[in-house]
């Protein structure tokens, strides 16, 4: 009862777990969801700004290479053309015409004579071609970038444009939308900025994952976008909040069938144990052959349930259940006042064998070999040779109590089986541990005569085995006479299998026996 209560809370621990399944699930698809939105949203600002970077720059080198057509022109001609370009552009802070590498009119003042160094920061000469030049400042306003749009003509001669670095920070601060993304400009070929940050950098925390870049096919200028970290984790609270209702439906659901499904298993375990006080179990053997002779020399025992509402519940569903549920002891006990009070109607002598199946975890309890004890006093006397059968797919206890009640079990006069040999655990280990009397084949290895496959092999290998270790051997699963012809000529002594007999209820094994002969 103990095992049972334990389960009931594992059953309620396994509801919670799978109502919090959904939304642990969910929580990466969450997570990159919004980064993705993030993400869209940033390419998106970083896509507007570029073309109107674009934009922007395409007006401005309209304006420069009009004024190119003035450099054949004496200031005093050009300078009014010059401003009058200059004053229609907004955030224009000059058009300037350059010869020889000296600056000669500007649209503020008209004629001069600077070399560019002179008037802006940190430009030696004009760039060759068609250029963008960010500046720090320049000799009008020194406090403030800018850019230099410049068209060259040939070295040191052609006209460029001025454009104050607040135009560029007003569509940064526009598009970061009061900081919700961090907005850089740059040269595409230097990496140099055009305009710093904004916001400035380490005024917030930002996603480099979710950023996005635009870079301009004209011009050398890239954007970046990245969002704040705010803005991430506001799109993840919008998401959660959006697949809330969904999340606790599936969470509920999923609470539900964890918890049915261990109740089920629960009251499964429950009603085996009903089933054992009810006397809703039974069982049936089927005989094991003499090979060499064809002659029945024993049988299995194996258990069926029966349930009034259900009918049979197939062994592979309950004996597991029993297992987990820490009732296998219970049940094997049950199994052997079964056998016991079966024995006067299956007409088994003292020359034959009954087998029975029993657990590892039974066989480790100190109360088994009191178990085996009352079974063979039940059996009386004049009892067939019980045989323990161990299956080798469960591991073997490594104890002193196991070793133990094995060799107790043997001055009580039972003999051991190794079961489903060749299937599960080490089978040398196993045999060195258990001391078997008898190896049983498993039907898996049987099928595979007259076959070239591996299970062939490893049949005439553990035959084999069987031979060199003086151990008895019987066959499980025969369901042919050329079968039951190959194992005898190999020395295998014992078969069973449906070539002779399927299990069979107490009185119809009998009444089997008879008709054999």
């Amino acid at each position: 009862m103990q095992a049972i209560k334990h389960r009931h809370r594992w059953s309620l621990a396994a509801a919670l777990i799978a109502m919090a399944l959904p939304s642990l699930l969910m929580a990466p698809l969450i997570w990159w969801m919004a980064q993705d939105r993030a993400s869209g949203e940033s390419a998106v600002t970083a896509a507007t700004i570029q073309r109107q970077m674009d934009s922007t720059l395409d007006v401005v080198f309209d304006n420069v290479r009009r004024a190119v057509g003035l450099l054949d022109r004496p200031c005093p001609d050009a300078a009014p053309e010059l401003a009058r370009q200059a004053n229609i552009t907004l955030y224009y802070r000059s058009l300037s015409l350059m010869k020889h590498g000296r600056l000669y009119c500007t649209s503020l003042i008209g004629g001069v004579n600077f070399a560019p160094r002179d008037v802006f920061d940190g430009m030696a000469t004009l760039p060759p071609a068609r250029a963008v030049t960010p500046i720090a400042g320049s000799l009008v306003v020194p406090d403030r970038p800018a850019i230099v749009v410049s068209e060259s003509t040939a070295p040191g001669t052609g006209a460029m444009a001025v454009i104050d670095g607040q135009y560029l920070l007003d569509i940064q601060k526009a598009a970061s939308n009061n900081g919700e993304f961090r907005v850089r400009v740059d040269m595409s070929d230097t990496g140099e900025p055009l305009s710093p940050s904004v916001p400035a950098d380490g005024a917030a925390a930002f996603s480099a994952r979710a950023s996005a870049q635009a870079r301009s096919s004209r011009y050398p200028v890239v954007v970046t976008v990245a969002p704040a970290l705010a803005a991430v984790a506001a799109h993840r609270r919008y998401l959660w909040w959006h697949h809330a209702p969904f999340l606790v439906i599936v969470s509920l659901i999923a609470a539900y069938a964890a918890y049915q499904y261990n109740r089920r298993r629960l009251s499964l375990a429950s009603e085996l144990q009903r089933g054992m006080r009810q006397g809703e179990f039974s069982m049936v053997y089927q005989p094991v052959v003499h090979l060499p002779s064809g002659k029945m020399s024993g049988v299995e025992a194996l258990i069926r349930w029966r349930r009034p509402d259900l009918g049979m519940v197939r062994p592979d569903l309950f004996i597991p259940l029993a297992e987990q549920h820490g009732l296998m002891p219970a049940l094997t006990r049950h199994v052997f006042g079964l056998v016991a009070a079966d024995l006067p109607r299956l007409g088994l002598g003292p020359e034959d064998h009954l087998g029975i199946n029993i657990s590892g975890s039974h066989l480790a309890m100190p109360a088994f070999t009191q178990d085996v004890g009352r079974l063979m006093e039940a059996l009386g006397p004049d009892r067939p040779k019980v045989v323990l059968e161990l299956t080798e797919r469960e591991a073997l206890p490594q104890d002193p109590q196991t070793q133990a009640n094995i060799q107790q079990t043997r001055d009580l006069g039972a003999l051991w089986a190794l079961d489903d040999f060749g299937t599960g655990q080490s089978a040398l280990s196993y045999l060195r541990e258990l001391d078997a009397d008898f190896i049983k084949i498993d039907r898996s290895f049987v099928a595979g005569i007259g076959t070239d496959s591996v299970n062939a092999v490893v049949l005439e290998t553990i035959i084999s085995l069987g031979r060199r270790l003086r151990l008895d051997l019987t066959a499980e699963g025969i369901e042919t006479a050329e079968q039951a012809q190959h194992l005898a000529r190999q020395g295998v002594q014992w078969g069973q299998g449906y070539l002779y007999s399927p299990p069979l209820p107490p009185e119809a094994l009998a009444d089997w026996r008879r008709a054999r002969g």
